[in-house]
């Protein structure tokens, strides 16, 4: 019995969130982004921080709750049913912006790290973390052309005559 009870519970995880997601390039950068955002503001707040570090925690606490939204919304499909939000160029813009402002948050906590190890390293995460973004954003700026374009990466057939 409480086996049939445990199939019905898994299948309605399954109906309502798309596992399938997560093997997508999107869906490996969001885990990704999550996992090395995570180390890197846990690293800075294990630690007493001030001045350049709040912005640091700022920018990847901030943007590690928006990827959490976002895997969120795409795992249950919500992208799909609200058609009013443009979702790639959305994503597009955010991960752009999310990697410029990682980018500049990296290069403050490496510069104001001193002599501590755990600045460094969360520099360095903060790095990790800007480089899964911008791969991102390339992502998301391939799949934004694509449908742009009406074709994206595929061959287009040409008629006899056509230029």
């Amino acid at each position: 019995m409480a086996d049939a009870e445990q199939q019905v519970q898994q299948s309605l995880v399954r109906r309502f969130l798309n596992f399938g997601y997560l093997k997508t390039p999107q869906g490996i950068c969001k885990v990704a982004e999550l996992v090395l955002g995570l180390c890197t503001w846990i690293i800075i707040v294990v630690h007493a921080y001030c001045c350049v570090q709040v912005f640091v925690m700022f920018v990847s606490v901030a943007s590690w709750l928006i990827t959490l939204l976002g895997l969120f919304l795409f795992m249950c499909g919500i992208h799909e049913r609200v058609k009013f939000v443009p979702w790639q160029y959305s994503e597009l813009g955010y991960n752009t912006g999310v990697t410029v402002l990682y980018l500049i948050a990296a290069i403050l906590q490496v510069a104001f790290a001193g002599s501590s190890d755990a600045y460094k390293a969360a520099g360095a995460f903060a790095f990790f973390t800007t480089i899964v973004y911008g791969v991102a954003a390339f992502f998301s700026w391939r799949q934004w052309r694509g449908n742009r374009s009406g074709g994206g990466d595929q061959a287009v057939e040409k008629t006899p005559g056509a230029i």
